[in-house]
């Protein structure tokens, strides 16, 4: 009976042990994704990521006083020449050295007119990298949806059918409207093709048949084509046809000839320039203009003209 009884006591031993030794060395971790704040039990603070694109772009390393007295010098030069236009404009720079920008009506609307060729002929070479399409693709060309008056080449003489690369080419360096239009074909017309460009680069709807821009619009997307042409060759392609483009106007002005790419924008009074200048320290300058005809022109010139001044000469030695 003795023996019975100790075998007993250890077989309850065993089993408190076992149980002790469960709870301590338990896998067991509480699901904090489902605490509630009245929980009592102390909350894990979540991580966001950052956006992709960040609307107000800081500068990529420490402003010096050098820098500060340099931007102000920008910024006081692109005041004061605003001051002289006639009717509304809005512009937007940004050194591409340190990322500062730099912005006169930066959020003003403006409609876009062949600005927009740049961010479309972008994401055609998104198209063609993913492997959707090819350069050698030929594109019909529709009377009733491509034929448009205006700039370019192929309205002289009107093809059948055009390779996806001479498109791509005529639409920048030409600013061929028929050319744009097939392009827009290639996203199943030019609705679905500005709704995609607007939400890709701009994270934003926009209002298809009044595609609008603003200056920091524009000088987002330049950024993204200039940061990223040097590990892209079909966006080096885009700013080689900007650098070569026929329209010899606007940003570029005799003393920056050969030495910018842009991409102009005409409509009735609307008249812009965006582009990327070849300075030591290159910088983006998109230019939006809306006033009294040709105005915008020579308003886009001289301003072009007082900044490069500024870049060149008060530019911080290191």
């Amino acid at each position: 009976m003795k023996k019975q009884k100790m075998t007993l006591y250890g077989m309850i031993f065993s089993i408190c042990f076992f149980l002790i030794v469960s709870f301590f060395f338990s896998t067991h971790t509480v699901d904090y994704a489902n605490e509630t704040e009245t929980s009592g039990k102390v909350a894990i603070p979540v991580v966001k990521k950052a956006p992709s694109h960040v609307e107000n772009v800081e500068p990529i390393e420490k402003e010096t006083p050098e820098l500060t007295d340099f931007y102000h010098k920008i910024e006081q030069t692109m005041t004061d020449t605003a001051k002289t236009f006639t009717g509304d404009v809005g512009i937007t720079y940004v050194d591409l050295t340190t990322g500062k920008q730099i912005s006169i009506n930066g959020t003003k609307e403006f409609y876009s007119a062949s600005t927009i060729k740049v961010p479309l002929a972008m994401m055609i070479a998104d198209k063609v990298q993913s492997g959707s399409l090819k350069w050698d693709d030929q594109l019909t060309f529709n009377e009733k949806e491509d034929y448009e008056d205006g700039t370019g080449i192929i309205i002289n003489n009107i093809q059948p059918s055009y390779s996806l690369r001479t498109l791509q080419e005529y639409s920048i360096t030409y600013s061929d409207n028929i050319a744009k239009n097939m392009l827009y074909d290639t996203f199943g017309g030019d609705v679905a093709a500005k709704k995609a460009l607007y939400a890709h680069f701009l994270q934003k709807e926009t209002d298809w048949d009044d595609a609008k821009f603003t200056s920091e619009d524009a000088a987002k997307i330049l950024k993204i084509l200039f940061e990223e042409k040097s590990s892209n060759q079909e966006y080096q392609t885009i700013y080689n046809y900007m650098k070569n483009t026929v329209f010899h106007e606007r940003l570029e002005t005799p003393t920056t000839s050969g030495k910018v790419a842009h991409k102009i924008g005409s409509y009735a009074g609307f008249l812009h320039d965006i582009g990327i200048l070849e300075t030591e320290h290159p910088f983006i300058l998109a230019v939006f203009t809306n006033g009294e005809t040709d105005a915008g022109i020579s308003f886009i010139s001289t301003l072009t003209d007082q900044l490069w001044a500024v870049q060149n000469n008060a530019y911080p030695k290191k």
